[in-house]
């Protein structure tokens, strides 16, 4: 009987290693496998958004995944719409493989997820009503628990809100609502200000001309480098994909791409080329 027991704990013993050292799946091995990549996405226009009369979604990020796509040969499955406020715990639980969105890369996401290298930049400005002179002087006025900012939770402009003006009243939103819902709280006054990149902004001053402005155009409160959201540790699906964003952006897609979707000129930057042509070049 003690000799049965012991062979016994002996082959336990002998297989519990190989268990704990086989490896596990990668996003890349599943993606492989599977011919496909499934795409977790938020609506926002120019991005990712949906025809209004077809519903066919469009945007310049849409293409550009499509894209992706068609060079590695792989399948792009939009798999499910999230909130900006649950997009990345979608991508943990495993319900898509790539957040295929324009993503702001910002430290507190950094910790959580990986990015993508940057397929173009925006900046973000501080926004009031128009005759609203109190943030003229300096945005640092807005950092005072007196003034009220708008935010949707989750998104880009809670992050700057908690970083750039930690002590200002805080007027939050689901993000459940769209964006284009912070420039309204500020236009009724139910906030003093927020914060949004210009495109934005412009396609709501165009049907809401001269209710709201840019404090101060010359200084952006930030560049928000605008990328795809990839799992962590997953170097070798991170690495395919960087690879094919630098080559879409040295052959001209992307750039072709912002001048299809970009309704204002210069809201949109595109990532500087790392070289210069020589004169026998030019």
């Amino acid at each position: 009987m003690n000799n049965l027991l012991v062979a016994f704990l002996f082959l336990l013993a002998s297989t519990l290693p190989a268990a704990a050292d086989a490896p596990r799946e990668t996003v890349f091995d599943r993606v492989m496998q599977a011919g496909a990549i499934r795409c977790g996405y938020a609506i926002w226009d120019p991005a990712v958004y949906k025809d209004e009369k077809t519903g066919e979604m469009k945007g310049l990020v849409y293409d550009l995944v499509n894209v992706i796509g068609k060079r590695l040969n792989l399948k792009i499955a939009w798999a499910e719409e999230a909130s900006w406020g649950t997009i990345v715990e979608g991508m943990h639980t495993g319900r898509y493989d790539m957040i295929c969105t324009g993503l702001f890369a910002t430290s507190g996401r950094a910790k959580v997820i990986d990015f993508s290298d940057p397929y173009f930049y925006l900046p973000v400005y501080l926004v009031a009503r128009k005759h609203d002179a109190r943030f003229d002087v300096s945005n640092e006025t807005l950092n005072d628990p007196r003034y009220k900012i708008a935010v949707l939770d989750g998104e880009l402009s809670s992050i700057l809100a908690a970083q750039v003006f930690p002590k200002a009243t805080v007027d939050s939103m689901s993000q459940l609502n769209d964006v284009p819902l912070l420039l309204k709280e500020v236009e009724t006054k139910k906030a003093d200000a927020t914060v949004i990149e210009p495109e934005t902004f412009l396609n709501y001053d165009a049907h809401n001309p001269g209710l709201l402005k840019i404090v101060d155009p010359a200084h952006p409160l930030s560049l928000m480098a605008t990328t795809l959201g990839l799992p962590q540790n997953d170097l070798a699906f991170k690495r395919m994909i960087d690879v094919t964003v630098r080559e879409l952006i040295f052959d001209g897609t992307v750039a072709a791409l912002v001048k299809k979707y970009e309704k204002h000129d210069g809201t949109m930057l595109l990532p500087a080329r790392p070289f210069q042509p020589t004169e026998t070049q030019k």
